[in-house]
């Protein structure tokens, strides 16, 4: 397994996810909320992701049937990662808050249709 670290844009939430390969699996959702934050998530098992600090700088926001919770840093607004409604164990995090790694080309992005789930 790799580690990747990752960060809020004011830095006061970092986290890490361990994966084998950071550029398998990646995807956007079709739903009311990620269409508006308009971004590319990579999803870990929750025991893959450690929130190194910053808890006390996170907000979260749930809404629907209030099962997924999206997290983010209420300094800088940066969404960072959020528990999944279609899987609780795993974790979902926003790629582009990770350190040292190279946006993906458009054709390596699948699509969740969390529309359906609205």
């Amino acid at each position: 397994m790799n580690s990747f670290s990752g960060s809020c844009h004011c830095g006061k939430v970092n986290f890490q996810i361990k994966t084998e390969e950071i550029y398998n699996e990646l995807y956007r959702c079709n739903c009311s909320l990620c269409i508006k934050k308009s971004i590319i998530m990579k999803f870990v098992d929750k025991h893959d992701f450690s929130l190194l600090e910053g808890e006390e700088f996170m907000s979260s926001y749930k809404w629907n049937k209030n099962i997924a919770e999206h997290f983010f840093c209420k300094i800088c607004g940066v969404y960072t990662h959020h528990k999944r409604r279609s899987d609780p164990n795993q974790i979902s995090v926003n790629i582009a808050c990770l350190d040292n790694i190279s946006l993906p080309e458009e054709n390596m992005i699948g699509t969740v249709d969390g529309a359906s789930h609205d």
